[in-house]
């Protein structure tokens, strides 16, 4: 099933190497959410922010199974979390609420190759 999941972060709140930052928060989100991990044949991430910079505000928008549709993005399922930190080394995502106005901006999927 086609959706779209948006991840605010900081970076300091997610553990591991800083160019795989955005691919960490996609992973936790699909198994949170679909039950399987962030798949790169099904899913697409844009990733936008200072990933490198410690403590630096950043997002992801994982488009997920966008092979299967051109959807009309204001029919597309959104789900927005953010992420916290859970315990050492450990990150937790929390549902938020976030103006889809300029999420939908984004072209669904791999819109460039």
């Amino acid at each position: 099933m086609a959706c779209r999941i948006f991840i605010q972060f900081r970076t300091n709140l997610v553990p591991g190497d800083p160019a795989q930052k955005p691919i960490a928060v996609a992973k936790t989100a699909c198994s949170k959410l679909l039950g399987r991990d962030f798949d790169y044949e099904k899913d697409f991430i844009h990733a936008q922010g200072e990933i490198l910079a410690e403590n630096a505000r950043c997002h992801a928008l994982v488009d997920c199974d966008y092979r299967d549709s051109e959807p009309n993005l204001k029919d597309i399922t959104l789900h927005c979390y953010r992420v916290t930190k859970e315990g050492e080394g450990q990150m937790s995502l929390v549902e938020t609420n976030v103006h889809r106005g300029q999420i939908d901006v984004v072209p669904w999927g791999r819109h460039s190759f």
